[in-house]
């Protein structure tokens, strides 16, 4: 009986972290950025399609970064480390992105896209 407990204990805790890793594969998540098991993940590529979302959200709901501003990231580079980098390349992302893109998603829903969804986001370089 040990033996079986003891086996479907190392299963459990290897299948853990191989969802946790697949997930983490997944997301390009902020430095330290945990999710929570309650967090709902939103697909927003319905808006390229002008179809109505499967399920409503407000833009608090899509919130996952500091609210910092451009200045205050360089100023609290030195504090900020691979948070600042982060940021830095997300920023790059973002002014990358054509009139287009940006004229359909909000800023927080770039954002949003950058961190949980790499398939549209790299679907969103390609607008133009």
């Amino acid at each position: 009986m040990k033996n079986i407990l003891s086996f479907l204990l190392v299963l459990l805790t290897f299948m853990s972290v191989v969802a946790q890793n697949s997930n983490e594969k997944n997301y390009n998540l902020p430095p330290g950025f945990i999710i929570s098991s309650k967090r709902v993940i939103y697909d927003l590529s319905f808006k390229l399609d002008n179809t109505k979302p499967v399920v409503n959200y407000s833009q608090s709901d899509l919130k996952v970064l500091k609210d910092l501003t451009v200045e205050e990231l360089e100023k609290y580079k030195s504090q900020l480390g691979d948070y600042y980098k982060y940021c830095k390349e997300g920023i790059a992302y973002v002014d990358s992105l054509s009139d287009k893109v940006k004229s359909i998603f909000t800023l927080t829903e770039i954002w949003y896209i950058y961190v949980f969804d790499q398939n549209l986001k790299n679907k969103l370089l390609t607008i133009k």
